[in-house]
């Protein structure tokens, strides 16, 4: 597939696909009530989106432009051990798409 730049109609040069790619999760995180903010670090893009619940501390997902990611939250305090293992094991199934064994 490749994408073309709709104010010329031509195609764009991958890293200008890579930029428009980016822009585009970061306006679909940003519409879903995170703030989001995209960064270019020595020519390498990621965005930093946050969520800051009420009453709770925030979230933040990092992305970078080669699909790597990383999810970044506060347990709640007193949550004990089957609490937080439980809610690692549902976010690693979401993640990847499958349930991992039960104990």
């Amino acid at each position: 597939m490749t994408m073309t730049d709709p104010s010329l109609g031509s195609p764009l040069t991958p890293g200008e696909e890579t930029a428009s790619r980016m822009r585009a999760i970061a306006a679909e995180l940003a519409a879903h009530g995170l703030s989001a903010r995209l960064h270019d670090t020595r020519g390498t893009l990621d965005l930093t989106a946050t969520v800051h619940p009420p009453g709770q501390r925030e979230a933040e997902i990092v992305i970078d432009e080669d699909g790597y990611t990383e999810l970044r939250y506060w347990n709640e305090p007193g949550a004990g051990p089957a609490q937080i293992s439980a809610v690692a094991l549902h976010l690693l199934a979401a993640a990847t798409g499958r349930q991992l064994p039960t104990a």
